[in-house]
């Protein structure tokens, strides 16, 4: 049995009791759009014009803020932002050619930014640049090969490195869920669909293991496949379904913090991986960590509303402080809103998913809701609790709320 199959698993044999704020009346704004723009507007004003990215923020979160804009866009089918995104993300790739820095998740952030780009404008500067990036980490020798190194009793296959610098040891489950999706987005982005059905992406990847010629899109698709498996195998916690950071393998120690964004970005790349090969396991780990994270209290309020309780979480910390942390929680968000989406595209035939997504729609709407009662000053400024209070508004903040925006229009059906 795969450790993919071992977990799902353990996922089927799990019952989710119904929270109490799935019940929740909600009134979603008739005018979503309206305000999800007055959000982006707002944080456009701390764009630095002559670098094309956001006072107040760092690199790696310039492209989260633009990848929150670029899904606004493409949820609501306006394309409001389109010609301020061209241009504001050609000015930041001057910053660092073709998006890469040291630092691998960074370079990841930006690739995946780029082909959410390609996919509402069939720019083919963006996807080139997307596919620079995943070979940048091949070539760097910054993804694990099959037997070469082990780590806490465990073969390190599909991990990457967190950075290019020399003698990194850290593989980590940013970075490696990341990759993942990157790599099955490069897969739904280029590969030719033939006849055959479902059996014929198996059939492909079988070509892959046996070492048969195949296509770069099988070879992304295989890329994914290897790193998630990586992320179950070495960095999941299957007593609540959580991702821990990673692995040091110069000290052969486990990080187990457990972040936001970790578990997010595992259930974006599951649910794209059950979009690509139609693997129902893959969506019922995907449907599973989801369920795990909305209930989980150490990030969750009791009424529903994500406010990362932990370490990136309030706990007396200054709210003007220019902090990383804030937008860990939206990450989260924006995956949700992908498994949203692939079961929404895909139909499936399990009632359980089409139930989960009816979970997911209410559980945005709630954190919506708190936004717009709870943690703004009324003139499309947000700040960094989201269950507020209302304290100021960052960049930071204001760039977490975008993901929240975003996810509300994808579930309202664009309303």
């Amino acid at each position: 049995m795969s450790t993919i199959e071992q977990a799902v698993q353990v996922a089927e044999q799990t019952k989710h009791d119904l929270p109490l704020w799935a019940v929740m009346p909600i009134e979603v704004p008739a005018h979503l759009h309206d305000t999800s723009q007055a959000c982006i507007d707002m944080y456009m004003l701390s764009n630095d014009h002559q670098s094309g990215g956001i006072n107040g923020i760092g690199w790696w979160q310039w492209a989260n803020g633009y990848t929150a804009t670029t899904l606004n866009d493409a949820n609501t089918h306006e394309h409001r932002n389109s010609a301020m995104l061209n241009s504001n993300i050609r000015k930041c790739e001057q910053q660092y050619s073709n998006f890469i820095n040291e630092y691998n998740d960074d370079s990841l952030w930006w690739a995946l930014l780029c082909l959410h780009t390609f996919n509402i404008t069939g720019d083919q500067w963006f996807l080139a640049k997307a596919k620079i990036v995943w070979r940048h980490l091949r070539d760097s020798n910054s993804v694990c090969g099959k037997g070469e190194k082990e780590c806490c009793g465990k073969d390190m296959e599909g991990g990457c490195y967190w950075t290019t610098r020399p003698g990194e040891g850290y593989i980590n489950a940013i970075t490696t869920g990341l990759y993942a999706e990157l790599s099955v987005r490069l897969y739904l982005a280029t590969h030719e669909p033939k006849t055959g059905g479902r059996h014929s992406v198996f059939s492909k990847l079988g070509r892959v293991i046996k070492g048969d010629h195949v296509s770069q899109a099988d070879e992304y698709l295989q890329a994914a496949r290897c790193s998630l498996e990586w992320i179950v195998r070495c960095v999941y916690r299957s007593d609540n379904s959580l991702i821990m950071d990673g692995i040091h393998s110069e000290k052969n120690e486990l990080s187990t913090a457990t972040f936001t964004y970790n578990t997010g970005v595992a259930i974006g790349a599951s649910a794209l991986l059950y979009q690509a090969t139609s693997n129902e396991d893959y969506l019922t780990l995907a449907c599973h960590m989801a369920h795990c994270a909305m209930r989980n209290r150490d990030w969750i309020e009791e009424n529903g509303v994500l406010t990362d309780l932990g370490p990136q979480g309030r706990n007396g910390r200054d709210p003007r402080k220019n902090d990383d942390g804030v937008g860990f929680k939206a990450v989260l968000m924006r995956h949700l809103g992908t498994l949203f989406k692939v079961i929404q595209v895909t139909q499936p035939a399990d009632p359980q998913a089409r139930e989960t997504a009816q979970l997911l729609k209410q559980f945005v709407n709630v954190n919506l809701d708190s936004q717009l009662r709870r943690n703004t000053n009324g003139n499309s400024q947000y700040g960094p609790w989201w269950n507020g209070p209302f304290e100021c508004p960052t960049s930071h903040s204001q760039m977490a709320v975008l993901d929240v925006m975003a996810a509300a229009v994808l579930v309202n059906g664009g309303s």
